[in-house]
């Protein structure tokens, strides 16, 4: 791993235990987005797997506000990735977030579920970023695991919105004035 990407992972780690400390999902999400950004130009797997990773924590702490549970406590694990990477042992990290996630997804069947679905969606729309900064789709898709035509079919859908600038609704209706 390169010494600047490990100096943003361990930023991110940092500022990531505080977040979830202290429930902010919203800080949770805006770390996530930051690491895309060591992905894109780097070209590494290990902000975008932190960028999941930060992203599911983030919907944890959401998930666990709405049911009115307590938060599984998560910050040792952090605290062990952020031991392994400052003795350079960027195996041991990768072992650690890897099951950091496997215990997110494993918290209760339900949560299981919906955090595989978030982590789909995850790795889609930042692939979808990744892809903004100028990497061709095919390396986009081999760096998170996803076919060329979940990206392709998730970028034609956002240029699709964003060109037209109309909401889903108006272009339901001028659908149907199409075949009236």
């Amino acid at each position: 791993m390169r010494p600047i990407v490990k100096e943003d992972i361990l930023d991110v780690l940092h500022k990531s235990i505080t977040a979830f400390d202290s429930h902010d999902y919203v800080a949770l999400t805006a770390l996530s987005n930051h690491t895309i950004h060591d992905a894109s130009i780097f070209q590494e797997d290990d902000p975008l797997t932190l960028a999941v990773v930060i992203l599911a924590l983030s919907k944890v702490i959401q998930r666990c506000a709405e049911r009115g549970t307590t938060c599984p406590s998560v910050t040792p694990k952090i605290k062990q990735a952020i031991e392994a990477l400052e003795q350079n042992n960027d195996e041991a990290y990768r072992a650690t977030i890897k099951n950091l996630l496997h215990d997110i997804a494993g918290y209760d069947q339900q949560l299981k579920m919906y955090i595989h679905d978030v982590i789909a969606k995850a790795r889609v729309k930042k692939a979808s970023k990744l892809h903004e900064h100028g990497i061709s789709i095919a390396r986009t898709a081999e760096l998170l695991g996803i076919s060329q035509w979940e990206l392709q079919n998730y970028i034609g859908n956002v240029v699709s919105d964003v060109s037209h600038g109309v909401n889903v609704n108006e272009r339901i209706r001028k659908t149907r004035e199409l075949f009236r």
